[in-house]
């Protein structure tokens, strides 16, 4: 998959979704899988449109979420979800402005889009003006068909980015990682220490779980993936407790399940 944070990329057609995709959760991922296939179809790559951050980090700080996946983590779950180009623009104060007529008008005019989709609550432009139904009649006007994808349950409850900061907020891992399609987890590196291990995450603005301890795998530098018990606390350094050695350098920490106090 190729990355690009600049306005330079183009293509002779795509398919594009957009979004933030933030988790890349289980309906982020009814959504690529339906790009792709339109993609495929259409012998064209499929491109997503982002951005590095979230919008609210530059509009409204204070009520920017915690986000569930770095940048790097994001960018590595889109290209196994059969992405081909990921277009992460920075959150500018010109794109807070831009009418979105103007947005969508410059990414056909790059791209030249057989296909546009998005889900159902996506919004886009200045004030968040651009809708899905805004998103249909451009897609009449300027050429392209547009695929909305609706709301995705799971057990009669919805799926959303929102859901699962709420289930990790309440130490519910095994939710989350359903939510997810995956146990939710943290980048970072294995050290040794008096104690033992400890694992230190590289991720200050990803959703924390309370304090305590949980069940987890790492997986080490090596590629080989422990179980281990993590006792998440305060602050990037938390200690490891393994029955075997770790291997120390990069490494991944994936929660399974938070124990009883």
């Amino acid at each position: 998959m190729r990355i690009v944070t600049d306005g330079k990329a183009c293509t002779e057609k795509a398919v594009l979704a957009l979004g933030m995709f933030d988790g890349v959760h289980i309906g982020h991922q009814v959504l690529l899988k339906r790009a792709r296939v339109l993609a495929d179809r259409s012998k064209a790559p499929l491109v997503v449109c982002t951005f590095t951050g979230h919008p609210l980090e530059m509009i409204a700080p204070d009520r920017c979420p915690p986000a569930l996946t770095t940048f790097d983590e994001r960018s590595k779950l889109l290209e196994a979800a059969g992405v081909d180009l990921l277009l992460a623009s920075p959150f500018t104060e010109e794109m807070r402005r831009m009418p979105p007529e103007n947005y969508v008008g410059e990414l056909v005019r790059r791209f030249h889009p057989t296909d546009v989709v998005c889900g159902y609550n996506h919004t886009f432009g200045k004030g968040g003006a651009g809708n899905s139904a805004f998103l249909a009649a451009l897609g009449d006007a300027l050429g392209f068909r547009t695929q909305i994808i609706p709301q995705v349950t799971l057990d009669g409850e919805e799926v959303s980015s929102s859901k699962i900061r709420e289930a990790l907020a309440a130490g519910d891992a095994a939710k989350a990682a359903r939510l997810l399609g995956r146990p939710y987890s943290y980048s970072g590196s294995v050290a040794a220490c008096e104690e033992g291990f400890f694992f230190a995450t590289d991720a200050e603005r990803k959703q924390r779980m309370p304090n305590g301890a949980c069940r987890c795998l790492i997986t080490c530098a090596d590629g080989s993936v422990k179980p281990a018990i993590v006792r998440l606390a305060e602050g990037e350094r938390w200690l490891l407790e393994s029955r075997s050695p770790l291997t120390e350098g990069n490494a991944q920490l994936a929660v399974l399940k938070r124990l009883a106090k």
